[in-house]
């Protein structure tokens, strides 16, 4: 019954492999936050690559997550792309325990006998 969630990557070429990764891990780390965060709208992740011409490559990614009431910036910056999404993932993951309040429970005192 959920949606899924509209996803952009930015800054990478759609016939880079490192897209179509960030594409379904990241996607499917909104997936799983999704039943604590209902309401976001949209998640963007922008690519800002370093020295592309040379052997390595140094990227800059930015992901934003708006939701209906607010927005989640996370930011990461590392030679391998895959580890920063990794990196990300894990920020993303990390709002869980924060916005979830089904984690509260009845306290013993109130209960009835």
């Amino acid at each position: 019954m959920t949606e899924k969630i509209p996803l952009y990557v930015i800054g990478l070429s759609k016939d880079e492999p490192a897209t179509e990764v960030l594409y379904s891990k990241f996607g499917a780390a909104l997936e799983k936050v999704q039943p604590v965060l209902p309401d976001i709208i949209e998640a963007k992740i922008d690519v800002k690559s370093q020295n592309p011409e040379g052997s390595r490559t140094h990227y800059d990614v930015t992901a934003t997550i708006k939701t209906s009431k607010n927005q989640l910036i996370y930011t990461e910056s590392d030679w391998d792309i895959l580890k920063i999404c990794d990196l990300l993932i894990k920020k993303l993951e990390r709002e869980m325990p924060k916005h979830d309040d089904k984690r509260q429970r009845d306290s013993i005192r109130k209960r009835e006998p």
